[in-house]
């Protein structure tokens, strides 16, 4: 008996032995590698033997850092405005799917492509469809006698609001789906016996929908969080940070002083600092989820 739960345990290992050993290599050793440089005037070209320690200098120089404040400032409006409209926006669009509506397979698959599309592509697209002269979107508010036509990427006062449109209509798609998934768990009898008592639509999603998918909710709001946090891609390709630093993120200052300033040793203390960030952000809505998620 012995014997045969050892082989269990050594085969249960030997398959988990490849991620482990992936998470090892590609988790663990950077994150420890980062946390060593953040404390160090690194020098990338001479490594560990022509590097210095600073202690916390790198930190204190992080917040004296303008750029990386803004991109903090810029990320927390991302998590705070951009993660509930998204999630609003969905579950409302996800309620709607669920009926049966005429080309609601077509219309699943039209709303899930622009999350699968690469952001590169989509963000091109984008930033053609929002060109201050050529775009079709400003095209069509001059067709109906606008004249103040804003400059979507080039006003540093509305440049920030551009990408949260883009990156809510990208991601509409997952959690429309998540959503769905969600919605198609509860059980038609709650419905079916509020009708009886005779509850209106809204008081049917107010008592029943809405509690029924918080775990989904919840599920959905620690994603795209993490998501908002980490969005770099799309600001890189749309503006790049600009105009001024208006569309500035935390990940695109660890870029800029990584591998356009070299300074390893800043980069890497920003880098842990929004580790500890995420990971604080995380927790809160761990600890809050007690109060209004329902399983």
């Amino acid at each position: 008996m012995k014997k045969n739960q050892l082989k269990e345990t050594l085969v249960g290992f030997a398959f988990i032995l490849p991620s482990f050993i992936g998470f090892m290599v590609f988790m663990v050793y950077p994150f420890f590698n980062s946390l060593m440089m953040s404390f160090m005037e690194w020098d990338m070209f001479a490594g560990f033997a022509g590097s210095k320690f600073v202690g916390l200098e790198n930190y204190i120089n992080v917040f004296k850092n303008e750029y990386f404040v803004t991109g903090l400032i810029n990320n927390l409006k991302m998590l705070f405005i951009a993660v509930p409209i998204l999630l609003i926006l969905s579950l409302i669009v996800a309620t709607i799917m669920n009926t049966a509506i005429f080309g609601r397979g077509i219309l699943r698959t039209t709303y899930f492509m622009p999350y699968v599309t690469t952001v590169t592509a989509a963000a091109i697209v984008f930033v053609a469809l929002f060109h201050e002269e050529f775009g079709p979107v400003n095209g069509i508010l001059r067709s109906l006698g606008i004249e103040n036509i804003p400059g979507w990427l080039s006003n540093p006062e509305i440049a920030l609001i551009t990408i949260m449109i883009f990156w809510i209509w990208r991601m509409l798609g997952y959690c429309i789906l998540i959503y769905l998934a969600g919605l198609q768990n509860i059980s038609t009898t709650y419905y079916e016996a509020a009708s009886i008592d005779g509850a209106s639509g809204w008081q049917k999603f107010r008592y029943i929908t809405f509690p029924l998918v918080s775990p989904t909710t919840f599920f959905l709001a620690i994603t795209m969080g993490i998501f908002s946090l980490s969005m770099m891609a799309e600001v890189r390709v749309m503006t790049n940070g600009g105009p001024g630093k208006s569309t500035y993120t935390m990940t695109l200052a660890i870029y800029q002083q990584a591998f356009q300033k070299y300074e390893m040793g800043q980069a890497s203390a920003i880098a842990i600092i929004f580790l500890l960030i995420v990971l604080s952000i995380t927790l809160l809505q761990w600890i809050g989820q007690k109060k209004w998620v329902n399983y």
